[in-house]
């Protein structure tokens, strides 16, 4: 599967000799530090870091600011949501036709008309298709509350459009626009740079896939994938460089984490789960990497190999360092308040374009756990495992693993109302498995097509990365509540 002959391409350039230039932190050029972009940089970092991992009381409960804004707007205009949700459903089917129906030349419009649209970014698989129309054909009755028992109980659309889908619809536009700030005004390159001297030793990587792995994390996996592409194509990374990157960092990013945390009502521990949820993506990573497959692709570019420098400095020179490229980011970038309507509009397309997906996989999920023994079958094996990691709840844990290789959130909500320690354990498992089938799995086939990423590769990964995970995040789970932060 992995061998010599899986990687035969007439195009790629084997690594040569080419050896990166040492520099010092103060061989670069240090722009001067002007009183405006220096400010955005500082006051958007500081918005986009208070917006997701401040804590604060709220109605009794430590919790952050993300999850106080969705309450109010869910308490306040529930019917407003509902529609919302309903809304980009039907617009995610509607767009993802469009172009279809255009790409595939069943209708030809004009390239004013699909650069206006942005029909390629709607552009899917003929399965990913038809899921995002049959999420309207579901969309509708449960909106309108008429149809079959089976379809609006409360143990199927109940969980996936009361406990999913509204909380989505809102958590990942609203999110978006903090996310933005820390994508495009310097926080990406803050703290990016920062983790640049640890990514050689630790990960066999180059220094630069720090914003790559930062961009991940702080705005999404595809936000991830699109910068390795163009660093890729620049010569920047060879293609066990980019397989590592995507398969070991382009896990749920922070909003992803946030709403699985507000689906399962554990918002008030969000900080403890990230921190918790990063050192497992850290581990993780710094074990694959070190054994095959990931250590047998071979080093091969599709470009001029472009090494990066190696930087060498006092941990003073590195902060110098980061700031500079942070306020760079800053200075170049737009204003605080275009940032923030551009996240959004991000935010909205991505929310979109996942939510059929998400109704359609979910229904059949929830239809399958709660109308059949599947999962309970298939999870079996992980049972006993579960319970020798002392999770609470072992046969939903084990269920939700299985599940999440399909789609993260899914997998939550089968562990909504269990023991806090089985939650958060599962929040870290699923968040970290960074292979889900339902959405990165195919964009990293789309996208890597001449790496070759492929379908059976990854599945061979993801049960890679579920066997390392699992006692990674028991172990990180039960010294957490042995601290008492859970």
């Amino acid at each position: 599967m992995f061998g010599s002959s899986a990687w035969e391409d007439d195009d790629s350039i084997s690594e040569g000799a080419v050896e990166p230039e040492t520099k010092t932190i103060d061989d670069i050029d240090l722009i001067k530090k002007r009183v405006r972009p220096t400010a955005k940089f500082i006051a958007a970092f500081t918005i986009g870091a208070f917006f997701f991992l401040f804590p604060m009381e709220w109605e009794g409960q430590t919790t952050i600011p993300l999850d106080v804004v969705v309450s109010i707007i869910q308490l306040k205009i529930p019917l407003f949501v509902d529609i919302l949700t309903f809304l980009l459903i039907a617009a995610g089917g509607l767009f993802t036709t469009l172009s279809m129906a255009h790409y595939r030349g069943i209708v030809s419009l004009d390239q004013s008309t699909v650069d206006r649209l942005e029909l390629d970014y709607w552009e899917t698989s003929n399965v990913f298709w038809l899921f995002r129309l049959v999420g309207i054909v579901l969309a509708v009755p449960i909106l309108f509350e008429f149809g079959p028992a089976w379809l609006l109980s409360e143990d199927t659309s109940g969980i996936v459009w009361g406990s999913l889908l509204l909380t989505i619809a809102l958590v990942i536009p609203i999110g978006a626009i903090f996310v933005n700030l820390l994508a495009e005004l310097g926080g990406l390159q803050f703290v990016g740079t920062l983790a640049q001297p640890v990514m050689k030793p630790m990960f066999n990587l180059p220094g630069r896939a720090a914003l790559d792995s930062a961009a991940s994390w702080v705005g999404s996996f595809s936000i991830g994938y699109y910068l390795t592409r163009n660093v890729f194509d620049r010569g920047g990374y060879n293609k066990r460089e980019v397989f590592v990157i995507c398969t070991c960092f382009a896990t749920g990013n922070l909003g992803t984490v946030g709403a699985i945390a507000a689906v399962l009502e554990i918002l008030d521990v969000f900080p403890v789960v990230v921190v918790l949820y990063l050192i497992s993506v850290v581990v993780t990573a710094a074990i694959l990497v070190r054994v095959p497959p990931l250590s047998t692709i071979p080093n091969e570019f599709v470009a001029e190999p472009d090494p990066e420098p190696v930087f060498t400095g006092s941990v003073r020179d590195y902060f110098r360092f980061a700031f500079n490229e942070a306020v760079k980011s800053a200075e170049e970038g737009s204003s605080i308040t275009r940032s923030a309507v551009v996240g959004l509009i991000d935010g909205l397309k991505l929310t979109a374009m996942m939510l059929g997906t998400i109704l359609t996989i979910g229904m059949g999920v929830v239809l399958l756990n709660v109308y059949t023994p599947f999962f309970e079958i298939v999870a079996t094996p992980l049972v006993p495992v579960m319970s020798a990691f002392g999770i609470p709840d072992p046969q939903l844990a084990a269920s939700s693993i299985i599940i999440g290789g399909a789609e993260m959130f899914i997998a939550a909500t089968l562990v909504v109302g269990a023991d806090t320690i089985t939650q958060v354990f599962i929040v870290i498992v699923v968040s970290s498995q960074a292979i889900f089938f339902a959405a990165s799995a195919p964009m990293m086939v789309d996208m890597f097509d001449d790496v070759p990423i492929r379908f059976r590769d990854l599945f061979v990964l993801f049960v890679q990365r579920t066997i390392v995970l699992v006692p990674i995040a028991a172990a990180l789970t039960h010294a957490a509540a042995a601290l008492g932060l859970l």
